[in-house]
């Protein structure tokens, strides 16, 4: 990727420049420090806030001498031991400290995006290669970045795919089952350009994820349809979809391509994590579950089983799952390339799970990481208490578990690369 260049800067300092092949400061580097000093300045304020601005001194020099090392893994004992005792919501600032931190190491280009791209098809046999599509989507991201910033407006955009890929990953990369629908979650910054139209972000980067998978092989047109806007408490819109509904789409049958993006999340797994704990937390208060079967349409209630399994890899970084939880989960994904259809069969599923008590447990284990709320200590409601400003001791193992699994996805089919495609 090209960056346009940015002369020196009184607001970054030395240490703080991301220096390239031709020793010049990368413009995403630059963008990257000054949020990141943001973010920290509006973590707290008094005599820490100068010990913050020193901290974050300390961060971008650990970026300019060590571009390609953990940023956290270098300040983290100076951190704890400076932030660990002062308190914010339900952790501590330490915790915010490395949340943000963990964020600018993947702004500064850490990760998936410094990898090759898998050098294999990105559809085979109707199927898609999950590590190949993410590359694709991270390279349009980061050129719109670049051409918003060049528009006078700045903003980081955290793409991926909402969470429940896991549910059709073979070993190889590829899908276990065909291509049905492709939903692309994108974090953005607050001041990102959005209408109920699209807007700007919208407008440049559709079309060119429209060339992108014609390329690929799969041909759509460039119309979309701007749906399911979602609203602030002061009336600002702050998150819109924009979706293709392929002609084979049926509501028993869903076949799409959706672009999701959220200017209230800065990063995916925040997207993620909302609608994770809003379908869990509706599970664990479903008391009467004759009632939901006789209320629920069969195709729901399969998609919110489809959820509630191909979303635990989310946590995995925060839930151990039991033996009885890993066999029921093999088998039930398994059950899904066909014998889930029959209500008998989907229905007996949903029994074990109930039975064995595992939405319950899950919904406990994240009580106590989000808010500290220990088994039955009180009544805990996702939706008010952690929806709306998710903590980073939930995000930070999830942030890290889905990198390292994106990551993965990514190496399959890299040739002379470390990676065995199976």
């Amino acid at each position: 990727m090209s960056h346009t260049v940015l002369g020196l800067s009184t607001e970054i300092p030395y240490g703080a420049r991301r220096v390239e092949a031709g020793g010049k400061v990368s413009a995403r580097a630059g963008r990257a420090l000054r949020q990141f000093r943001l973010a920290l300045q509006r973590r707290t304020s008094g005599p820490l806030a100068s010990r913050l601005a020193g901290f974050a001194d300390q961060v971008a020099q650990a970026a300019a001498t060590s571009p390609s090392s953990d940023l956290w893994d270098m300040v983290r004992a100076d951190c704890r031991r400076e932030f660990s005792t002062a308190a914010l919501r339900h952790g501590s600032l330490a915790d915010a400290i490395e949340w943000e931190t963990i964020k600018l190491q993947s702004r500064l280009g850490g990760g998936m995006e410094s990898a090759p791209p898998p050098a294999v098809a990105m559809f085979r046999e109707r199927r898609v290669h999950i590590g190949r599509l993410i590359h694709l989507w991270r390279g349009l991201a980061a050129e719109t970045e670049e051409w918003l910033a060049g528009q006078g407006g700045t903003t980081f955009l955290d793409v991926g795919p909402w969470g429940g890929f896991n549910f059709v990953i073979e070993s190889d990369g590829y899908t276990r089952m065909p291509f049905a629908r492709l939903t692309l979650a994108m974090g953005a910054l607050p001041e990102t350009p959005l209408t109920e139209a699209g807007g700007p972000l919208f407008d440049h980067f559709l079309p060119r994820y429209c060339e992108a998978l014609a390329e690929a092989g799969v041909t759509i047109p460039d119309h979309w349809q701007y749906q399911f806007p979602k609203w602030d408490y002061a009336g600002r819109l702050i998150e819109l979809s924009g979706t293709y509904y392929l002609p084979s789409h049926t509501y028993d049958r869903r076949t799409f391509i959706k672009v999701r993006l959220s200017r209230a999340c800065e990063t995916v797994e925040e997207i993620t994590l909302q609608d994770f704990l809003v379908l869990l937390e509706r599970l664990h208060f479903t008391t009467d579950w004759a009632l939901y079967r006789e209320q629920t349409k069969d195709v729901d209630a399969r998609f919110d089983l489809q959820d509630f399994i191909s979303l635990n890899h989310v946590v995995e970084g925060v839930y151990q799952r039991s033996a009885d939880e890993e066999r029921l989960l093999v088998e039930i994904k398994d059950a899904f390339r066909g014998t889930i259809k029959t209500p008998a069969v989907l229905y007996g599923y949903w029994r074990q799970v109930i039975i064995s008590r595992w939405v319950e447990n899950l919904y406990w284990v994240l009580a106590d990481v989000a808010l500290g709320v220990k088994r039955y200590q009180r009544m805990v409601s996702f939706a008010r208490e952690v929806v709306d400003q998710m903590p980073p001791r939930l995000l930070i193992p999830v942030r890290r578990q889905l990198q390292e699994y994106h990551s993965r996805l990514g190496a399959f089919g890299v040739i002379g690369g470390d990676a065995v495609s199976s």
